[in-house]
């Protein structure tokens, strides 16, 4: 997967999460529902911090994995 493809579906799956929670933030029928309340604690809240910190790192992974071909290859 190129790093274009990787960032397309990091930014999607951030932006998805960030609906799903503004909804709960938003709609307090959905802060009552017990479903919905441990999908955001145990799925939503940690791919969103996920994908944040990987959009945010992606280019320091990249060049670190060019520098480690490169130590590869000589």
């Amino acid at each position: 997967m190129s790093s274009k493809q990787l960032r397309l579906v990091l930014r999607n799956g951030h932006i998805v999460s960030g609906i799903l929670l503004a909804a709960f933030i938003y709609v307090p029928s959905l802060q009552t529902n017990i479903s919905y309340m441990g999908l955001i604690q145990l799925i939503v809240v940690p791919l969103l911090i996920l994908s944040g910190l990987s959009m945010w790192q992606l280019p320091r992974f990249n060049k670190w994995r060019s520098q480690q071909r490169r130590a590869v290859q000589s």
